[in-house]
């Protein structure tokens, strides 16, 4: 019984946010809907780069490197999916909140959408220098 209060709770916030995205012009927006591609493209290639880069991995690897001490932390390779998925999250919380203010708010929703495509390419460049770090 309560997990089908759990699945229509989540189905009315899925359509919420549908409706949200469909409703709102901010997807005509010349800003926002190629940041929005280009955030997704940079996270896709983030996840990419982490499952081809360390999938044959079965030891530890170095995930932090500090130039005062070297190497900081060690871990396995899936612990580095956490990077990739913290872009997929700020890009979606980051393009929802610009669907929404975008009416009332135009440039904040336009710095929203460039700050997830600023914060996928970050990671991205992060993810890159631990692929050359751990070869």
């Amino acid at each position: 019984m309560a997990n089908i209060y759990i699945h229509n709770i989540m189905y009315a916030i899925f359509l919420k946010l549908f409706d949200l995205v469909e409703k709102t012009p901010a997807k005509r927006d010349h800003v926002i809907f190629p940041a929005m591609i280009l955030a997704a493209i940079l996270n896709v290639s983030a996840w990419l780069a982490v499952l081809i880069g360390f999938w044959r991995f079965k030891d530890f690897i170095i995930l932090q490197y500090n130039i005062y001490f070297g190497i900081s932390s060690f871990g396995s390779w899936q612990q580095l999916l956490l990077l990739p998925l913290a872009g997929l999250v700020v890009s979606i919380m980051d393009f929802l909140w610009a669907f929404k203010l975008y009416l009332e708010y135009r440039i904040l929703s336009r710095v929203l959408a460039v700050t997830a495509v600023i914060f996928n390419l970050i990671l991205l460049s992060a993810v890159g220098l631990l692929i050359y770090m751990n070869m």
